[in-house]
């Protein structure tokens, strides 16, 4: 809506003309309700009865292969009452998923839902997914995927994920918790991903990337490949995560996998800060490895456990500057996650100055949720920032400023929700989901050897073949090749949106808590 800046009659007018032109569509969009007693018994009908704009409430609840497809713009999709769970027992009809977002429809909003199950025939492509998004805009909110081949299946519309969860997708490693093709731009933050079968945690061939404030982990048991694989490259920022290397990965030398694979995206710059990385695994490990880029930034990083901090190829620009390795990260509790850190922690006061970009303005509260990051003197290194509140100098609530109590110095006690604007009760976020499309080629996870070059291209194949879920135009697709080692492998958008703005109110200054040096 045009704006007159000098108020007035003017100004009136046009807000008049506002409000009635808005009126005719905001009295088209509709609330529909499934669940027992209500309008519509299945997610399906309703998805089918919808229009754009209309919002469809899902009654907690368990909900037995209710597949649907998603075939109108701007709808919201969410769950109330509690968390309804979409579980597949059989191979979804339309063999590609649960949700399915078809394609030209966006944007689709999928709040508070559970999917798993999801599965379909080697023939059919071994590829179903909890969500499979063809559209132009999927916004994924407080979810949980588990147990699907793939957990969200995405094709080339923007993609934003926040405050979910993912765990134990994956089959023969050329699936994945999350996959990503050749997106504008993918959004990944405040989530927890987990358990992978093979495959990786995070998986994207989008032309930017927004990797933040995460957990991923394949943690004692997980026998994942890479934690985040970006085999086209792409401008990049990971910040602010908590990445866990486990002794049981299948891919036992990569952590972030940058460009090992496929095409290749215009923009091949890579920026890496304040995460914390451990590895419990081989010692041989890669934590941040670039085949191909012209700039890599790696800044103020903590790395507990032995292995290469950064590998590069050619000759691009890097910039190492206030990381740290060490076997004593000083860690609240290594063995059980819990990365905040002590008060002797070696990191604390030891970041470097680095560009706004790059400046974590959140922490990582498990499950699933986000709290302010203080800044307190010069930065700690790795993803948590130890201190406290200051005192309360307005009279008002003393953490009113900061967004509540200080959880890298004890254990967090608050944090906000996985997403802004709805409520969630406090639940984990949860997602499942399953995507069909076909996969042929070498799996995610063939050879564990800490060669160099030793790259074999063949199809990853997430959305090959396959006889109906075969990729087509707006589908995803991840048929550009493998690595032998396990390579299957804009402005910022940091300072957008809600979670970036809750960030910004808790940059006011703490002070230091006492500690023992």
């Amino acid at each position: 809506m045009l704006m007159q800046r000098g108020g007035g009659k003017g100004w009136a007018r046009l807000g008049s003309f506002a409000v009635v032109a808005w009126l005719p569509v905001s009295a088209a969009a509709a609330t529909l309700t499934v669940g027992p007693g209500k309008t519509y018994q299945t997610v399906k009908a309703a998805v089918a009865a919808a229009k754009a704009g209309d919002t469809i409430e899902v009654d907690a609840g368990e909900y037995v292969d209710d597949i649907s497809s998603i075939k109108v713009n701007d709808l919201t999709i969410r769950g109330v009452g509690g968390r309804p769970h979409l579980k597949a027992t059989v191979p979804p009809p339309n063999k590609k998923g649960i949700f399915v977002v078809e394609q030209g429809v966006g944007p689709v909003t999928v709040e508070n839902l559970e999917f798993s199950g999801s599965r379909i025939s080697a023939n059919d492509g071994n590829n179903g997914a909890g969500i499979r998004a063809q559209g132009t805009d999927l916004r994924v909110k407080n979810c949980y995927i588990h147990d699907n081949q793939n957990g969200i299946l995405a094709g080339d519309g923007l993609m934003t994920i926040e405050g979910s969860e993912f765990a134990y997708n994956g089959e023969a490693g050329y699936e994945h918790n999350v996959y990503i093709g050749t997106a504008p731009k993918f959004v990944f933050r405040g989530n927890y991903t987990h358990h992978a079968k093979s495959g990786h945690a995070v998986k994207s061939r989008a032309l930017e990337n927004y990797i933040e404030y995460n957990r991923i982990m394949e943690e004692a048991d997980g026998n994942g490949s890479a934690l985040i694989d970006l085999p086209q490259g792409g401008l990049t920022y990971i910040v602010g995560n908590l990445i866990h290397k486990g002794p049981k990965a299948e891919n036992k030398y990569r952590v972030v996998f940058y460009k090992g694979e496929g095409g290749t995206n215009p923009d091949l710059r890579l920026h890496v800060s304040h995460n914390t990385f451990v590895n419990d695994g081989a010692p041989a490990v890669v934590f941040i490895d670039a085949l191909m880029s012209t700039e890599v930034v790696v800044n103020n990083n903590l790395f507990v456990g032995m292995g290469t901090m950064i590998k590069t190829a050619g000759d691009p620009m890097v910039t190492d500057a206030g990381n740290l390795q060490t076997e004593m990260g000083g860690l609240v509790d290594r063995a059980g996650y819990d990365y905040r850190l002590l008060p002797d922690a070696p990191g604390i006061d030891m970041g470097v100055a680095i560009d706004v970009p790059l400046v974590p303005l959140s922490h990582y509260v498990h499950p699933a949720m986000l709290e302010p990051r203080p800044v307190v003197d010069a930065p700690d290194i790795g993803a948590y920032e130890f201190g406290e509140a200051p005192a309360d100098t307005t009279g008002g609530d003393p953490d009113s400023s900061s967004g509540g109590d200080d959880s890298s110095g004890s254990p967090a006690t608050t944090g906000t929700g996985a997403e802004t604007g709805d409520p969630t009760d406090g639940e984990t976020a949860t997602q499942t989901g399953g995507q069909t499309g076909g996969q042929t080629g070498d799996p995610a996870t063939t050879g564990d050897t800490p060669d160099d070059t030793g790259q074999s291209p063949t199809s990853d194949g997430e959305g090959a073949t396959g006889s109906s879920g075969g990729a087509t135009s707006g589908e995803a697709t991840d048929s550009s090749g493998a690595t032998s080692d396990g390579g299957c492998g804009c402005t910022s958008d940091r300072q957008g949106g809600g979670w970036a703005l809750l960030g910004l109110m808790g940059l006011g200054l703490r002070r230091r808590a006492s500690r023992q040096r």
